[in-house]
C-alpha cells in the first residue's frame, strides 16, 4: 500500500509538471467517457432496465397480419380474443385492451383525456396493484354493470390535487358518470409503455364487448383489440407462436375465413416490442460513441507514446541502477489511471449535460427517454470504463518504458529521431483514428443526404400557414347525427369568418397524425376479395385547406348528403393500383354493405410517415357517411400568415356553440411534419456531432503525430537545409507523410464504412449506402484535414536556423 501511494503521488507530480499534456489528455478522455456514459444511460433505461411488471420477460403480445395489408400488424377481433383466451395451451393468464378517449367534464374546462379499456384480468396478469383503492372485477366487464374508472397517478395529481379521498367520487366521461375505484402508481403506463408522454393513458375503464362484435358473422369487422398473455413456466415464445398459429387455424376453419381476410397471428415478447422502433437508433448511437471513445483513447495513447520516447533515457538510467521493471510499469500505468480518472470526472459532468439534453430535445417516440438519469449503475459503468480505457491506452507505452535496454537506449539517445518501431506504432494509431473518423463521417453523411432527400420530397400537402385544432363530438352528448352535423357546419361557418383565415375544413384523420384503415371490395369482385386503404372522413374544401391537389373529378359539395348516392375521392396510388388503364372517375367499390362511386382523384399524401411510400387512400364525406369515428373532428384552417391569437379565438367560437366541447392538440401542419422528422433529425444531429468530434480528435491526433515526428527530425532538417536543401523539399516530405497516413486511414475506413452502412440500410431514404458523393467527399475532407494538420509542423521545421542545428549536432 505504501508503494502504491508513492506511485500515485509520482503520477500526479509528472502530470502537474506537464500541464499542457495533462489538459489535452483529460479533455480528450472526458469527451469519450462522457459521451459513452450518456449513451449507456439511454441503453440501460430503454433496452436493459425491465418494465415495472411482474416477470416482464414472460409477457407476450399477440397481434395479427392480413394479406391485403402488406404485412402491417393489427390487433385481433373481439371473437378471436375469446378464442385465443379459451383455446391456448401456452398462457397462464390472458388479457385484452383497447385505446380509447373521453371528454372529461364537470370541473373547470372540458378536458380531452387518453384512456385504455382493459379486461379485469390485465392488472393481475401484469402484477401491479393500485396505489389507492382497487382494480376492476370480472363482474364490471358487463354492459349492465356500474361504470367505474381507475385514474393514472398524473391525472390524480394534476386534476384532483392528489385528493386522498378520490376513491368513491364520481367523474363524468362523455357525459356519463363513472365512479373512481382506484389510482395507479406513477410507473404504470400500460399499454402505452413505448409511446410519447402525450399519448400515455390518463385513466382506465373496464373493457366491455358489444354483442354485435361478438356475433360470428362480425368476427372480421374490427381488429382493434390488443392481446397480452403471460407464458406458463417452461414455455418459450416460439412454443407460444406455434400455439397461437394452431388456435388461429382452428377458428378460421370453424368460421369460414377465406380470401384476403385470413389472419396470421404473431407472438412478440412484450419488452422487445416496446422498444422495437427505437432499437436501431440506440444500436447506432452505441457504435458511434464506441468510435469516439476509440479515437479518444488512440489520441491519448499517441501522446503517451511520444512521452515514452522522450523518457527513454530516464527509464534506461533507472533500469541500469537496478529499478524493478514491474515497478516501473506500474508507475507508468498509474499515470494512465490518474489521467483516466480525471477524464472520468470531466466525463460525468459532460454526461449529465448530455442526458439533460436528451430528455429535453430527444425524439418523443423513443420509449422511456424521459426517464433516463445518471443512476448508480451509470456511475459504476463510468468507473469501470475509465479503468478499461486507462489500460487500453496506457499499456503499450508502459510496457515499452519498463522494458528498455539501458545500453541501446542510451546509445539511441545520441541519434536523431525515435526508433522505427515507435514511429510505426504511432503511425498505426493515427491511421486507426482516421479510419474510425471516416466510419462516423460516412454514416452521418449518408443519413444527412437521406434527411435532405426526405425533406425535399413532396409531402402531398402544403404545411405552411395551416393551423389545426381538435375536438370530439362524443356519442352520449350527440346521439343524433343530424344535430352533430348541424353543429359541425355551424363551427365551420364561424371559423371561416375569423380574421386571417383563408379557408377551413374538417376531417376525422390527418396525415402524420392519425391512421385509420378500412377494408373495401371492388365492384364485381369475389365476396372475400378484400383490400385495405387509408381512410379519412372530410368536409368539402378539405383539399384546398390542406393544399392537396385534386387531379381529376370534383370535390365534395353540400349536395353529397346522407340521402344521396354515396361518393368517394381516392388517391392517385389507389387509382393506379386498382384502376390501371381505366378512368377511375365513375368506378365503384363497396365498403361493408355500402356501395360508393369515385367522383375524384387526389394527389398522394404521406399518411403514416414521410419516409413511408404513399398507400391507397379513400376520402369519404363526413356529412354523408355515418360509419366510423364520426365524433373525432380536426378543424384545419389555412391562414394568410397572421395566426397570432388564433387559438383563443377558435376556443371562443367552439365554446360559444357548446361550452362542454373539449379543445385539444392545437398545432400546425408544420409541427406535424417536424414531429414526423424528429427521430431522423435527432439521429442526424447526434451522429453528425459525433462525426465532428471524431474529426476534431483525429485532426488533433494527427497534428500531434506529425508534430512529434517533425520535432524528432528537426535537427536533421536543419542539417539538410545547411547543406542546400530547399524549404519546399522539407514541406513536401512532411506533407507526403501526412498524406500517406490520411490515405491509408481512409482506405481502411472505406472498407469499414461499407460494412457499417449495412446497419443504416433501413434508415436511408432514396439514398444508396454506396452513395458515391458521400464516399468521395469524406476521404477528400479527411486527407485535407491531414494536410492542414501537417502544415504547421512543416512550417516550424523550415524555420530552423541551420547554424543552430549544426552547433547542436
Amino acid at each position: 500500500m505504501e508503494t502504491l501511494i508513492q506511485d500515485i503521488r509520482y503520477g500526479f507530480r509528472l502530470l502537474i509538471k506537464n500541464p499542457g499534456f495533462t489538459a489535452v489528455a483529460v479533455l480528450t478522455l472526458a469527451i469519450g467517457i462522457g459521451a459513452s456514459t450518456a449513451v449507456f444511460s439511454v441503453v440501460d433505461t430503454v433496452l436493459l432496465r425491465p418494465l415495472p411488471y411482474r416477470e416482464p420477460d414472460r409477457l407476450v403480445v399477440v397481434s395479427e397480419t392480413l394479406p391485403g395489408m402488406s404485412g402491417d400488424e393489427i390487433g385481433v377481433s373481439a371473437g378471436e380474443y375469446q378464442d385465443y383466451r379459451d383455446r391456448n395451451r401456452s398462457f397462464s393468464q390472458v388479457a385484452a385492451y383497447e385505446d380509447v378517449g373521453f371528454n372529461l367534464s364537470g370541473e373547470g374546462l372540458p378536458l380531452r383525456v387518453n384512456a385504455a379499456s382493459m379486461s379485469a384480468s390485465a392488472f393481475p396478469l401484469l402484477g401491479v396493484s393500485p396505489e389507492l383503492g382497487r382494480a376492476f372485477t370480472p363482474e364490471e366487464e358487463h354492459a349492465e354493470a356500474d361504470n367505474v374508472v381507475v385514474l393514472s397517478h398524473a391525472l390524480w395529481e394534476h386534476e384532483y390535487s392528489r385528493d386522498p379521498n378520490i376513491v368513491g367520487k364520481t367523474v363524468k366521461l362523455d357525459e356519463k358518470p363513472y365512479t373512481v375505484v382506484g389510482v395507479m402508481p406513477p410507473s404504470f403506463k400500460f399499454p402505452f409503455d413505448g409511446a410519447p408522454l402525450s399519448e400515455m393513458a390518463d385513466l382506465w375503464v373496464p373493457l366491455v364487448f358489444s354483442p354485435n362484435l361478438l356475433a360470428p358473422e362480425n368476427r372480421t369487422m374490427e381488429f382493434g383489440v390488443g392481446l397480452i398473455g403471460r407464458l406458463k413456466p417452461g414455455v418459450s415464445p416460439q412454443q407460444a407462436q406455434e400455439d397461437v398459429d394452431s388456435v388461429a387455424t382452428n377458428f378460421m376453419q370453424q368460421y369460414g375465413y377465406s380470401g384476403t381476410v385470413r389472419v396470421a397471428p404473431k407472438a412478440h415478447p412484450f419488452e422487445a416490442r416496446t422498444v422495437q422502433k427505437a432499437r436501431p437508433l440506440i444500436v447506432l448511437l452505441m457504435l458511434a460513441v464506441g468510435c469516439v471513445l476509440l479515437i479518444a483513447c488512440a489520441n491519448v495513447a499517441n501522446l503517451l507514446l511520444a512521452r515514452a520516447t522522450q523518457r527513454g533515457v530516464e527509464m534506461a538510467i533507472r533500469s541500469a541502477l537496478g529499478a524493478n521493471p514491474a515497478r516501473m510499469m506500474r508507475q507508468c500505468l498509474m499515470e494512465s489511471i490518474v489521467l483516466s480518472v480525471g477524464g472520468a470526472c470531466g466525463g460525468m459532468i459532460l454526461a449529465a449535460v448530455l442526458v439533460a439534453g436528451l430528455r429535453q430535445f430527444g425524439p418523443s417516440n423513443v420509449p422511456r427517454l424521459h426517464e433516463v438519469t445518471l443512476h448508480p449503475i451509470a456511475l459504476l459503468f463510468t468507473l469501470v470504463l475509465s479503468l478499461v480505457t486507462a489500460v487500453f491506452f496506457g499499456f503499450v507505452p508502459a510496457w515499452r518504458l519498463s522494458h528498455v535496454a539501458p545500453q541501446a537506449s542510451l546509445k539511441e539517445s545520441r541519434t536523431a529521431g525515435a526508433s522505427r518501431g515507435a514511429q510505426r506504432l504511432q503511425n498505426s494509431v493515427a491511421t486507426l483514428e482516421i479510419a474510425a473518423a471516416m466510419v462516423l463521417l460516412v454514416s452521418g453523411g449518408l443519413l444527412l443526404r437521406s434527411f435532405v432527400r426526405l425533406v425535399e420530397s413532396p409531402f402531398g400537402f402544403n404545411p405552411k400557414n395551416a393551423f389545426v385544432v381538435r375536438t370530439l363530438f362524443d356519442h352520449p352528448r350527440y346521439p343524433d347525427p343530424v344535430k352533430r352535423r348541424a353543429v359541425q357546419k355551424e363551427l365551420l361557418s364561424r371559423l371561416s369568418h375569423l380574421p386571417g383565415v383563408v379557408s377551413v375544413a374538417a376531417a376525422s384523420h390527418l396525415p402524420l397524425s392519425d391512421v385509420r384503415q378500412i377494408g373495401f371490395r371492388l365492384e364485381h369482385a369475389a365476396a372475400d376479395d378484400y383490400h385495405f386503404a387509408e381512410n379519412s372522413m372530410i368536409s368539402s374544401g378539405y383539399f384546398h385547406a390542406m393544399g392537396i391537389s385534386l387531379l381529376e373529378g370534383r370535390d365534395f359539395t353540400d349536395q353529397d348528403r346522407a340521402d344521396t348516392p354515396n361518393v368517394a375521392i381516392i388517391s392517385h396510388t389507389m387509382a393506379r393500383q386498382f384502376f390501371a388503364g381505366q378512368d377511375p372517375v365513375g368506378q365503384r367499390f363497396q365498403w361493408g354493405d355500402l356501395p360508393f362511386t369515385v367522383i375524384g382523384v387526389a394527389e398522394d399524401v404521406h399518411i403514416s410517415a414521410l419516409d413511408a411510400d404513399p398507400t391507397p387512400m379513400i376520402y369519404l364525406s363526413m356529412f354523408q357517411v355515418e360509419r366510423g369515428p364520426a365524433g373525432r373532428t380536426a378543424f384545419v384552417m389555412r391562414t394568410n400568415g397572421t395566426s397570432q391569437g388564433l387559438v383563443q379565438e377558435v376556443q371562443q367560437q367552439i365554446w360559444a356553440v357548446d361550452k362542454d366541447l373539449p379543445v385539444y392538440n392545437t398545432t400546425t401542419l408544420e409541427t406535424l411534419v417536424a414531429e414526423s422528422l424528429s427521430q431522423r433529425r435527432f439521429t442526424v444531429v447526434l451522429l453528425g456531432s459525433f462525426g465532428v468530434i471524431a474529426l476534431v480528435l483525429a485532426a488533433i491526433g494527427l497534428f500531434g503525430v506529425i508534430s512529434y515526428l517533425v520535432s524528432e527530425r528537426t535537427h536533421e532538417f536543419g542539417v539538410r537545409m545547411a547543406l542546400g536543401a530547399q524549404q519546399t523539399t522539407i514541406y513536401g516530405q512532411v506533407l507526403k507523410r501526412a498524406a500517406e497516413l490520411g490515405l491509408v486511414g481512409c482506405a481502411l475506413g472505406l472498407m469499414l464504412s461499407i460494412f457499417a452502412s449495412r446497419l443504416l440500410q433501413a434508415s436511408l431514404y432514396h439514398v444508396s449506402r454506396f452513395d458515391y458523393q458521400t464516399l468521395t467527399a469524406v476521404p477528400v475532407l479527411l486527407v485535407s484535414i491531414a494536410l492542414f494538420a501537417a502544415y504547421w509542423p512543416a512550417r516550424r521545421a523550415t524555420k530552423v536556423d541551420p547554424m543552430v542545428a549544426l552547433r547542436y549536432e
